[in-house]
């Protein structure tokens, strides 16, 4: 029995290891290209040097759209928060006839081909003369993150114990103040997790953006594809390592907000209890 608890053990352990190996080898491939000393993208590269990286400083245009992606990942995650907290706030603590069905409209957006979304913003902000600028854009973005907000803000308030809304409520405060005061607080970890994923997915987002955006508006994936049309170069790989690096600066960040979070939690829970007791 407990020979074979150890094999079961080792065989987990090697899977682990294999798929661990799978997810890192394309980005040590990544890394090794973009310090390749070819004039092309190649793998294994013929020699070392960090002139690509050099190049990338010359390149104004990827900056001019790592701003443009930041501004209107921000800014559609910031809206998608809004509008996706107060509809789960009203769909699942003031239900009302038709609420699943407005729920399901609302989530409708993560399963449509983005490309059909894309066409329909173009046409409809077309038509209100604000197409081409990351306005519009963040308004199309905002509507596609909005079911992530909405599926786990939504999950968060529905297991929420009303006992400390009820209790405000009756020693008379408003349910604004209630949304603000109690609510509000207990939502702050599913607001950071919607928002992470949120950001994530607007800032990789292409279809919306290939067809809003003017070209003093583009955003980084846009960028990226556009100087793949012309040159083959080690540069991108170069630009794929900095966007690796920021991506797990951001993880990092976001786990230390988590365990803040949690660690204040965990010392409010033992103060009520020790009061309780």
């Amino acid at each position: 029995m407990v020979s074979s608890n150890r094999l079961t053990k080792l065989l987990l352990y090697v899977f682990t290891g294999m798929v661990a190996v799978y997810l890192l080898l394309p980005l040590l491939m990544i890394v090794m290209t973009s310090v390749g000393s070819g004039s092309a993208s190649k793998f294994p590269p013929e020699g070392f040097t960090l002139k690509w990286y050099a190049n990338l400083a010359e390149q104004t245009q990827f900056l001019h759209a790592f701003k443009n992606s930041l501004i209107a990942s921000t800014g559609a995650v910031l809206l998608a928060l809004v509008t996706g907290t107060l509809a789960s706030l009203a769909i699942v603590q003031y239900p009302f006839r038709g609420s699943g069905l407005l729920r399901a409209f609302f989530v409708s957006p993560m399963v449509m081909p983005k490309i059909t979304l894309g066409i329909a913003y173009l046409i409809l902000f077309s038509k209100m003369h604000i197409a081409g600028g990351l306005f519009a854009l963040i308004l199309g973005e905002a509507v596609i993150v909005l079911p992530f907000v909405l599926t786990i803000v939504g999950s968060a308030l529905a297991n929420l114990q009303p006992v400390y809304r009820e209790a405000a409520a009756d020693m008379g405060a408003s349910p604004i103040r209630i949304f603000f005061t109690i609510t509000l607080p207990q939502l702050k970890l599913s607001l950071l997790l919607s928002g992470s994923i949120a950001f994530v997915f607007t800032f990789d987002q292409v279809e919306a953006a290939l067809l809003l955006l003017r070209q003093d508006s583009y955003t980084l994936p846009i960028q990226l594809f556009l100087y793949m049309e012309k040159w083959q170069d080690p540069t991108i790989a170069v630009v794929s390592v900095v966007l690796i690096t920021f991506a797990l600066v951001l993880f990092l960040l976001i786990r230390l907000i988590l365990r803040s979070l949690t660690g204040m939690e965990g010392m409010l829970g033992g103060r009520k209890k020790q009061r309780r007791s």
